[in-house]
C-alpha cells in the first residue's frame, strides 16, 4: 500500500481537535480521494468494466482509501506469473486454466497493468493542495 504524508498534517490535526473539528481535513481528504479514484478509473483496463466500476473511495477520521473490490485487481495491478511485479508471481509456468466459455489456455502469466498506483503518484503534490484547500474553507467559515 502506497502512502501520502502531508508534513505539519498532525500538528494540525491536534489543533482542529482543540476546536472540536476534523471536518477541514476530511473535506480535503474527501476532494482528494475522489481525484484519485476518478484517475485510476481513467488508467483502469477495461474489458467487460466491472473492475472500474468497483473503483471506489472512502475517508475515515484523517485516512483515505482508494481500491477496487474484485478479487482480480491485484492481479491486474501487480501482474502475475512470471511478469507479476517483484518477481512474487507464480514460477511453475506454464499452467493451464478453462475460462468461463470452457475453453482452454495455456498462460506463463500477466503482465502488470497498474492503475491504482499511477493514479496516486501522478497526484500527489494536488492531494496535498487539496487537503490544504479543505483545512482553509473551514478557517475562513470561522473567520466569517
Amino acid at each position: 500500500m502506497a502512502e501520502v504524508y502531508v508534513e505539519g498534517l498532525d500538528k494540525l490535526l491536534r489543533k482542529l481537535d482543540e476546536l472540536g473539528q476534523h471536518d477541514a481535513v476530511q473535506h480535503g481528504l474527501e476532494t482528494a480521494a475522489i481525484r484519485v479514484e476518478t484517475a485510476a478509473k481513467e488508467k483502469c483496463p477495461v474489458d467487460d468494466g466491472l473492475l472500474r466500476a468497483n473503483i471506489t473511495h472512502r475517508v475515515m477520521f484523517n485516512i483515505a482509501v482508494i481500491g477496487a473490490n474484485t478479487e482480480y485487481a491485484p492481479y491486474v495491478e501487480l501482474g502475475t506469473g512470471l511478469f507479476a511485479v517483484n518477481g512474487d508471481g507464480k514460477k511453475d509456468v506454464p499452467w493451464v486454466y478453462q475460462d468461463a466459455k470452457g475453453d482452454w489456455h495455456t498462460t506463463s502469466g500477466q503482465h502488470p497493468q497498474p492503475f491504482l498506483y499511477p493514479a496516486l503518484t501522478e497526484n500527489t503534490n494536488k492531494i496535498a493542495d487539496d487537503v490544504k484547500a479543505g483545512i482553509l474553507q473551514y478557517i475562513k467559515g470561522l473567520v466569517k
